[in-house]
């Protein structure tokens, strides 16, 4: 079992989508061997939308602020995302290139099942 930190608020924030079963998949499916990894790339925009709208949906609450912008709550985030605005877009872009890079750290320290490509889907 890989050693790997995540914050208990960030625990139930899925890390996967499967968009053929309409599942969020977590860190311990994954980890559990229930579920295996599907690339952030190969879901398409509205998929990729879906999983980053639910990951703001899940824990707390919070705001942020831009350079040029007023400051933002979770809802306000959700909103931008869902209007395609460029804000919601650059929210996408970054939480996606979060999620490779972890899922990336974290596939070498998975063992693949007997028969399975490895390749997560």
């Amino acid at each position: 079992m890989p050693s790997i930190t995540v914050r208990d608020e960030d625990r139930n924030k899925p890390l996967c989508y499967d968009p053929e079963r309409d599942m969020f998949i977590t860190l311990d499916d994954i980890l559990s061997g229930r579920e295996m990894i599907i690339r952030p790339d190969s879901l398409s925009r509205d998929d990729r939308k879906r999983l980053v709208i639910r990951r703001q949906q899940t824990g707390p609450d919070y705001t942020v602020q831009s350079i040029s912008g007023p400051p933002m709550t979770r809802d306000d985030v959700i909103e931008a995302i869902l209007r395609d605005d460029e804000f919601g877009r650059m929210t996408v872009e970054a939480e996606i290139s979060y999620l490779k890079d972890f899922l990336a750290g974290i596939s070498p320290k998975l063992t693949t099942p007997p028969g399975s490509s490895g390749d997560g889907h």
